[in-house]
């Protein structure tokens, strides 16, 4: 398949659903106000084009038209950003639970931060009717949503209430229908006896098209590495398999969004149930279908102008229940996550036994929502990033004046070395003057990292090079070679070398930083007198557990697995200092058998570990190797441009 005929295969199947569930925000008040989330996000909606079939429940399979042409009179949203591609994420072993909860008012912005914290909840929605507060969450299996319930229920206040939980067995998107086209509803969840297990790339190249399906193969051919014809042979291989089951836009919907739940052993009479699927599958106010394990077992999704107009669909059924949801307060598009680089975890662990697990020299990650939401708004994002990161990028107005001084006709290529989102990259060269970058490289081992770094780049006039490389395997690609006006500058921005050793990661460096090469590199510093317990308090919460804990819980562990931390009691992570480094540790406190092998009682793993120095002990660690010319610096942040010794 030509990349030509790619993007036409992508364009066609954009009529298909859209998947509500993360993108949906519904009016405030009856009669409707356009369908705007305060963090817009959008959910996926399967569409496959040959798959008709049925809805099922524990024991009923319903049988629905074939396709259908259906004339929508009027669009029931507006379309915005680029579109994705819809997964069947049965087929890839994830399962889709929902909690409904009462909150009070007193425990709502507590349970918000809680929940939108945790690694599987797939979604937050504020409503009015039977709940306020919708919470939808991923899961592998039952151990693990018993673990998140239990969780979820550990938070909840005297005062809160979850009116309804169940699974969902079926959910089928329609959505987005266009005027006189054939439609068939996408399966996002459906029944699956074995999922399939998907390759390191497979999994990479689907989180790609699940953020946007827009690229073509030569683009994405070079974020993940590969040659352009194996993008299409992916492409092909996963719509065969049903794991990619069509394409579909992003919405903003205009009405009122009613979520529907009805007990179907209420019907009123022997052809109710039959009847509604039938409207339901051909009506384009319909965005979802879906049959769940509850005692409400059939849930529908509608975009409706009137509130009145709801009746007609209820009138066959004694037992139901509605709410109105009113705003979309938190999206994870992410699901697969969950699964991510699972083999090199496992690898990590080859080798390593007794009382000590050591994963802080692996090169594990553990991708969450904030890579979607970087991705999908880095407008929204870059404002909370400048916030958040102000204490470095508060030195780039002076890096970049000295970096310009007495060069006034050069040509920069900037080198982005561990690039992440690519939006320090970005600040940066704004700062140093976009007309006079000639190239950018973002260079990182993650293919989603630099597909997210292409986003925040796109608008620059300059080239984009992204490039897919270890840290260590930096000399295989870097330094081009130096043409007459131009410059190479390699930024080593976010702290990132505090988390090796000096004396190693400087090595990996030292062949690039050749004669004529500078970079900067930047590293958080720590003032005198600072002390170790000021430093580990300000690393103490649930978002940074759950970053760290993000590998074990990939190979089966629970937290619950693992003893209380002495710092707080809610966490369990153990957060210490060892020679100047802070150390994130889980200890077990019982036996555990995982990947069909027994850990002791007591076996403590390592997960992460970074260096907490002063000013004084990064210029010195900097010059074992190199020539330091300059060293900027605040009260948090020191950036050092260096180049190759010359003694």
């Amino acid at each position: 398949m030509s990349s030509q005929c790619l993007r036409r295969a992508r364009s066609e199947a954009q009529y298909t659903a859209v998947v509500a569930q993360l993108v949906r925000a519904p009016a405030c008040h009856a009669g409707g106000c356009e369908f705007k989330s305060r963090r817009p996000r959008n959910v996926q909606k399967s569409r496959k084009t040959a798959h008709v079939g049925g809805l099922s429940s524990c024991n009923t399979v319903l049988e629905f038209p074939h396709m259908q042409t259906v004339e929508m009179k009027e669009r029931i949203g507006t379309s915005f950003g680029p579109s994705y591609a819809v997964l069947n994420l049965s087929k890839v072993g994830l399962r889709y639970f929902r909690f409904m909860i009462k909150s009070s008012p007193k425990s709502r912005s507590r349970l918000l931060k809680v929940f939108a914290d945790h690694p599987n909840i797939g979604w937050i929605f504020s409503a009015t009717g039977w709940f306020n507060l919708a919470v939808g969450v991923w899961a592998k299996d039952n151990a693990e949503i018993n673990d998140i319930s239990t969780s979820i229920r550990s938070v909840l206040g005297k005062d809160d209430k979850i009116v309804y939980q169940s699974e969902l067995t079926s959910l089928y998107g329609f959505g987005d229908r266009l005027i006189g086209k054939d439609f068939s509803p996408m399966p996002i969840i459906d029944a699956v006896y074995s999922p399939i297990e998907l390759t390191p790339i497979e999994l990479d190249y689907i989180k790609l098209l699940t953020l946007d399906s827009t690229q073509d193969s030569n683009e994405l051919s070079e974020v993940l590495g590969i040659p352009s014809n194996e993008v299409d042979i992916l492409t092909q291989s996963l719509t065969e398999k049903g794991i990619i089951v069509g394409y579909q836009e992003r919405i903003n919907y205009t009405g009122i969004y009613y979520k529907v739940f009805i007990d179907t052993l209420s019907k009123k009479n022997s052809h109710a149930v039959d009847v509604l699927l039938e409207k339901l599958w051909t009506d384009p106010k319909c965005i979802y279908v879906e049959r769940a394990n509850g005692k409400y077992d059939l849930e529908f999704e509608l975009i409706l102008a009137r509130k009145g107009d709801l009746k007609p669909y209820l009138k066959d059924f004694g037992e139901y229940k509605t709410a109105i949801l009113t705003e979309n307060l938190y999206t994870n598009l992410y699901p697969l996550n969950k699964t991510a680089n699972l083999r090199a975890i496992q690898e990590a662990l080859v080798g390593q036994d007794g009382p000590v697990i050591d994963f802080r020299n692996s090169k594990l990650w553990y991708l969450n929502h904030h890579g979607a939401d970087a991705y999908l708004s880095i407008y929204e994002n870059r404002a909370y990033f400048e916030t958040m990161e102000k204490s470095e990028l508060d030195l780039f107005d002076e890096v970049a004046s000295y970096i310009r001084t007495g060069h006034d006709d050069i040509k920069y290529s900037v080198m982005d070395i561990g690039s992440g989102d690519g939006l320090k990259g970005r600040v940066f060269i704004e700062r140093l003057g976009e007309k006079d970058v000639k190239g950018y490289y973002p260079i990182d081992i993650q293919p989603i990292e630099l597909a997210v770094a292409l986003r925040t780049h796109q608008e620059g006039a300059y080239a984009k090079h992204p490039t897919l490389l270890d840290i260590e395997n930096l000399p295989a690609r870097f330094p081009l070679t130096l043409l007459p006006s131009e410059e190479q500058v390699y930024v080593f921005f976010g702290g990132t070398y505090g988390n090796f050793k000096s004396a190693e990661i400087n090595q990996y460096l030292k062949p690039i930083v050749q004669p004529g090469i500078e970079m900067l590199i930047s590293m958080p510093i720590i003032t005198e007198g600072k002390t170790e317990e000021e430093i580990i308090a300000s690393y103490t919460g649930t978002k940074f557990q759950d970053m760290t804990f993000g590998p074990l819980a990939q190979i089966g562990f629970k937290l619950e697995d693992f003893e209380t931390s002495t710092l707080q009691d809610d966490l369990h992570v153990y957060i210490a200092m060892e020679d100047q480094r802070l150390v994130s540790s889980y200890i077990l406190k019982e036996d555990v058998v995982v990947l069909g092998r027994t850990f002791d009682k007591g076996t403590t793993f390592k997960m992460t570990s970074s260096w907490k120095p002063t000013l004084d002990q990064v210029i010195d660690a900097l010059a074992q190797d190199f020539d330091v010319k300059k060293t900027f610096h605040n009260k948090d942040m020191s950036i050092s441009l260096v180049c190759a010794k010359t003694t």
